[in-house]
């Protein structure tokens, strides 16, 4: 084998398991994240009681945590599955958009997300059903999310953690 095709494998296998190793990580920040929200909130409600004046620092919606809190569910969608080439579930997008900052006053939050999924981004093929029951971009999303994270709007939005 030439020196140039090992060097491109070698690249390539490493390259693949640095990125199974990033989706393991994203996997394990979502609880993490859903947990920190929620002591976050509950510190807020304290220093409501203590002080009802106070002004949480933690209310700032610019943190990186929070990097969803300001645009579409449909651009969040968009940019967490051009993060990961396995997929996820409908689910774990939820818990993840929720950790990244998106709001909701839904009962249960992963119906819309699966709205969401299924009703626009399915119909513009944007994503993909997986056999297993997971989301992934088509090639159509990827383009999407591409141009997207280009407009001033979602680097406004998102800020430099945008990725």
């Amino acid at each position: 084998m030439p020196q140039d095709v090992e060097s491109k494998t070698a690249y390539e296998l490493a390259y693949r398991h640095l990125e199974a190793e990033r989706l393991e990580i994203v996997r394990d920040l979502v609880p993490l994240n859903a947990r920190l929200k929620e002591v976050l909130g509950t510190q807020a409600s304290l220093l409501k009681r203590i002080n009802p004046d106070a002004v949480p620092q933690s209310a700032n919606p610019t943190r990186p945590n929070q990097k969803y809190a300001r645009i579409s569910v449909r651009w969040a969608i968009l940019d967490l599955l051009n993060e990961t080439s396995d997929g996820m579930s409908t689910s774990e997008i939820a818990e993840a958009l929720k950790a990244g900052g998106v709001q909701s006053e839904a009962a249960n939050f992963a119906n819309n997300v699966s709205a969401v999924l299924t009703t626009t981004m399915k119909s513009k093929q944007e994503v993909l059903s997986l056999p297993d029951g997971k989301w992934k971009l088509s090639p159509k999303g990827e383009s999407a999310i591409t141009h997207i994270q280009t407009t001033d709007k979602f680097l406004r939005a998102c800020g430099p953690w945008s990725g």
